[in-house]
């Protein structure tokens, strides 16, 4: 075989390779549940992959404030502990577990399974914590690309929220579709456009 015809059979095998994933992302795309998911800037240091926004997707809990105290009380009670020796007051995560992001009733849903908690064959959820509020937040960011020329979409108005539209996959982290801002007192998302 000349090495003309081999480069080419190379080339159309890797040609093949990238079209093939894409097919498979466009396929999830259609078949697969979107929804939208309240998130949270995260600030990542990955220089090398271009302009894009890293966010944290919360995730609506699917145990009960008192599953979560009966579960995690100990944990919670240490934290509490060396929160008030140090007088700190901020934030702070807790409650670590494994599994996969359900579609119920419209609405994305944490569905937890057995995994230990510290090596998840899907995904990791924690659970952060201000005040009384508790929120359920998936670990692993999820990146967002932007053009060069767009307006960085985490810099919001005051009582705005953002919320990225994402495919729920049966495995792996939602894949993000579009951004979106919601008022604090409105029910409805209103898409950005990032030209």
């Amino acid at each position: 075989m000349k090495p003309m015809t081999k480069a080419i059979a190379v080339a159309l095998i890797q040609v093949l390779i990238v079209c093939s994933l894409g097919a498979k992302l466009l396929y999830e795309r259609r078949t697969r549940p979107q929804a939208w998911f309240k998130t949270e800037r995260y600030d990542p240091n990955l220089p090398i992959r271009g302009r894009y926004v890293s966010l944290q997707l919360e995730v609506s809990d699917s145990r009960s404030g008192e599953e979560i105290g009966k579960k995690f009380g100990n944990e919670i009670q240490v934290i509490e502990n060396q929160r008030s020796h140090y007088n700190y007051r901020g934030m702070y995560h807790f409650g670590r577990e494994c599994g996969a992001i359900a579609f119920r009733d419209g609405l994305p849903i944490a569905e937890f399974d057995d995994s230990p908690a510290w090596n998840c064959d899907n995904l990791t959820f924690v659970r952060w914590r201000t005040g009384n509020e508790t929120r359920l937040r998936l670990t692993e960011p999820i990146l967002f690309f932007i053009s060069d020329t767009a307006k960085d979409p985490t810099h919001l108005a005051t009582g705005e929220q953002l919320w990225v539209l994402a495919t729920i996959p049966r495995k792996g982290p939602p894949r993000p579709i579009a951004l979106g801002v919601k008022k604090a007192d409105e029910k409805d998302i209103r898409p950005l456009g990032l030209d």
